[in-house]
Formats: C-alpha cells, sequence, structure tokens
C-alpha cells in the first residue's frame, strides 16, 4: 500500500505557487505516514522534472527561497526512491503480470493513478488549478489476457491536502489492515505501521505465530493503533490514555505473588530496563487475550513497550 504520484498532476499553474502546491503535497504525505502507510512516494522516473511552473519541475522547486527548507527537502527526500512505477522493470510493469492492461482516467493513460487502481492503493497529487483539493477518480481498466479482453473501473480516492486524508481515515486505516495478513507481516511492518511501539523478544515470538485467522488477530492491530497513537498524542506532565480499548494496572496483591507476580516478568525489548509488567488491554477473542504494555518517556516524546501478547494469565482474583 505505498502512495504513488498522479503523474498527470505534475501541470504548470497560475493560481498556486510552486511553494503553496510542495507545501500540501509534503502535508499530505505527513498525514499519511501518521496513519502508518509506507514512507516512501513512488512515481514515474521523470516526475522531479516535469514543468510544474516557469519550465522547472519539483526537483528544482524543492530547493528555491520561497519554499521552507525542510519541506523542500522532505518532498525531495521522497521523490528520490526507486523503484519507479513506469518502464519494463517498474511496479506497473510487476502488477501487470502476464496481462497487458491500459489504464485511462478522464480519457489520458495513468501510470501512477493506474497502479493504485490495481492494487487497492493509496495516490497523491500535487495541486493545481484544475484540482484544488482531493476527489474520487475513476480509473478504467482495459486488460488483455491471451485472446480474452476484460474491462473495468475502479475508483481510486486521490488525496491533494492533509484533510483530504483526514476525511478518509477510516478507510485508509481498512485498508492497512487489510494488507497485515499475518503476525510476520505484522512485525515487520511495525516501524512503519507503529512506529511508537517496540516489541520485546517473547511478545515479538508470539506475535509472528499468528496467521492472521485467529480471532485476536483484528483486535490486536486495533489494540496496537491505539497505543501508537497515545504515544503519538502524549503531552509531558499528562497521563497516558489510550482511547477505544480497554486497559488496567494489575493489582498490588498479584504483583507481589509469589508465584503470579514473576509470571509477569517478560523480556523488555532492547536497549530497556527490566520490569514486572502491569498494564494491560483486554482483547475479547480467543481466551480473553491481553497486551501488557509499558509507557518511557525520553524528551518529552513517549514509547509503547509491549512485552506479552497472549492468552489471560492466571491472577489472585481469577487463578484459573
Amino acid at each position: 500500500m505505498e502512495p504513488v504520484l498522479d503523474e498527470t498532476s505534475l501541470v504548470p499553474c497560475a493560481v498556486w505557487l510552486p511553494a503553496t502546491r510542495i507545501s500540501h503535497l509534503a502535508g499530505t504525505l505527513r498525514a499519511l505516514d501518521r496513519l502508518g502507510v509506507p514512507r516512501v512516494l513512488r512515481s514515474v522516473r521523470d516526475a522531479s522534472d516535469r514543468n510544474i511552473f516557469g519550465g522547472y519541475g519539483l526537483r528544482f522547486w524543492c530547493f528555491q527561497r520561497d519554499v521552507d527548507k525542510d519541506v523542500g527537502r522532505f518532498v525531495a527526500q521522497r521523490l528520490g526512491r526507486q523503484p519507479y512505477i513506469d518502464g519494463l522493470d517498474g511496479l506497473f510493469a510487476a502488477a501487470e503480470g502476464n496481462r497487458v492492461i491500459e489504464a485511462r482516467a478522464d480519457g489520458v493513460i495513468v501510470i501512477g493513478i493506474g497502479l493504485a487502481a490495481l492494487e487497492d492503493g493509496v495516490a497523491v497529487a500535487v495541486g493545481s488549478a484544475a484540482h484544488s483539493e482531493g476527489h474520487v477518480q475513476r480509473v478504467e481498466l482495459l486488460e488483455y489476457d491471451g485472446d480474452q479482453e476484460q474491462n473495468s473501473v475502479v475508483e481510486v480516492p486521490l488525496f491533494i491536502v492533509p484533510s483530504d486524508v483526514q476525511i478518509r481515515k477510516v478507510d485508509i486505516v481498512s485498508a492497512l489492515d487489510r494488507s497485515v495478513g499475518n503476525g510476520a507481516i505484522l512485525v515487520q511492518r511495525l516501524p512503519e505501521l507503529f512506529p511508537r511501539l517496540a516489541l520485546g523478544p517473547r511478545a515479538r515470538r508470539q506475535v509472528e505465530a499468528l496467521l492472521g485467522s485467529e480471532a485476536v488477530f483484528r483486535q490486536l492491530l486495533r489494540h496496537l493503533r491505539a497505543l501508537n497513537r497515545a504515544a503519538s498524542e502524549w503531552i509531558p506532565g499528562r497521563p497516558f490514555l489510550p482511547v477505544g480499548v480497554t486497559y488496567s494496572d494489575e493489582s498490588n496483591e498479584t504483583l507481589q505473588h509469589g508465584r503470579y507476580g514473576p509470571m509477569r516478568d517478560f523480556p523488555s525489548p532492547n536497549g530497556y530496563a527490566a520490569r514486572r509488567w502491569s498494564s494491560h488491554t483486554k482483547l475479547t477473542g480467543g481466551s480473553g487475550a491481553r497486551v501488557y504494555f509499558s509507557v518511557e518517556h525520553a524528551n518529552a516524546t513517549a514509547t509503547v513497550l509491549v512485552g506479552y501478547v497472549g492468552d489471560h494469565l492466571p491472577s489472585v482474583s481469577f487463578p484459573g
């Protein structure tokens, strides 16, 4: 679900100056970053040099004086990453496989949003007088497979300004969840999906073992997202409050119990001190699954450590 750039939006515009267009593009990408969308921007090979104003492309305008330095560098770095969408070795050709596919939008052949249509992806565009805010773009796919020809139409959400991402936040998160098929993929993509979380060795093994078909798997994604969001929104001096999930702390009786207490001594992620874990969210699927977590604060930033993801553990109140 890597974001792709609609190359047809890279056109001259006399209404929005390059600085405004680049700022909106950066804001849109950062809004997608916050939801856990992969932090890349796939584009056609010449995207950086297509004329958007005065005969110059994004590569030039990103480093001009009237463009915020950090914003310009951010967009330029995203555009410089391979693989590209077009070409015989590009991402569109890989998605075609043995088929031949032509994608059109408003009668024009498209590559970027054509790939988004094929892969249920995310598409962004540089704003212009023609399109100053996001919209749903109808993409016609004409597929040739041997002697057969098939036509279909796919609606692709196109994001231009940051508020477009917020409007379709639920759809984006749902698509992200669909792209995570099992625990191994979840662990692999954890840094992009939940950058404020760190898994301890036991939690990592437990998550990697999930097949994706378990009753708790989709719930686990929701709980991890709530913890990650709470860490992102945490303000120094205020309590850590995961919203949308049920959570609590163990009782002192359980933590100090000779048998039940040590059962909560899960290994911490690398670089963090050992501890007896207490706080946990409560998943309703399976055998009352739990996610044990601990919050670390450094330089006004919160990081959520996860030590255990598994069945309900016995306690003084519920000896099992």
